[in-house]
């Protein structure tokens, strides 16, 4: 039967049903595809709906292992504040909720440290703040900038006594987040390096900033059982002004 002959069929079969007899007839006939209409203006209604409302960032940093993650959206409300970031325009976002361990070295620490190196990659993040082995490992992999580079010199000397070094000698070759050993398992770097003392180093680059004693850290309670908090600055910012301002929040100058 030709599709003319078919819908004149379905229009006699209709002729003088109710209305509640044609809704019904309609949807035992045309049901999926009905669903299939409704499930993707949805998708695209939500992808339009995201694509408005979407910020561009202001500023970009992970708190890694910060332990104070229901601190949250306080910390970033309040540097937001101190750096003059209008929240109604523009995001401001601080991760205080991402951790990674090399000792289980689960999907989800693989997942976290992933995600940081391709953000790094991107350029969509700023800063990382850390405890020393994650440091480390991502400072090994030449994620972070030349504190020689980058810093005034009020703030070289004033953090001077801080620096985290890393041996540019031992940089990876080719800008992974880990180290690996020979079975191909990521490990640590060698745990006794002392990174605040770069005199048993062959060309040492402070690339960090130990900021343990950081006012604004111990105001939230960051990275109260972690020992160590180190700060660097990521080599492919977009911001860099708005990192700098970071540190002074942190120590409550500027």
């Amino acid at each position: 039967m030709s599709g003319k002959n078919r819908t004149e069929n379905r229009g006699s079969f209709l002729k003088g049903k109710t209305f509640r007899q044609k809704l019904g007839y309609f949807w035992d006939y045309y049901k999926v595809h009905t669903i299939v209409a409704a499930l993707l203006l949805f998708v695209v209604g939500i992808f339009v709906r995201d694509s408005i409302n979407a910020k561009d960032y202001a500023f970009c940093a992970t708190m890694l292992n910060s332990y104070a993650m229901e601190e949250q959206e306080a910390f970033s409300e309040d540097f937001a504040r101190y750096a003059g970031i209008d929240l109604d325009t523009y995001d401001c976002s601080i991760d205080m909720t991402s951790t990674l361990s090399y000792e289980t070295m689960s999907q989800m620490d693989l997942a976290v440290s992933q995600r940081i190196v391709a953000m790094s990659q991107i350029g969509e993040i700023d800063v990382l703040v850390s405890d020393r082995d994650p440091f480390a490992n991502f400072a090994q992999g030449g994620m972070f900038t030349d504190l020689r580079e980058t810093l005034t010199e009020e703030e070289y000397a004033r953090f001077r006594e801080q620096f985290f070094y890393i041996d540019r000698a031992a940089l990876t070759a080719d800008g992974n987040d880990m180290n690996y050993d020979e079975n191909g398992e990521p490990q640590v770097v060698d745990q006794s390096i002392d990174h605040s003392d770069p005199s048993f180093m062959e060309d040492p680059i402070p690339v960090g900033i130990y900021v343990s004693d950081a006012p604004k850290l111990k105001e939230f309670g960051c990275y109260k059982d972690a020992g160590e908090a180190i700060m660097g600055f990521a080599s492919s910012s977009k911001r860099p002004e708005t990192a700098h301002r970071f540190l002074s929040w942190l120590y409550g100058e500027g």
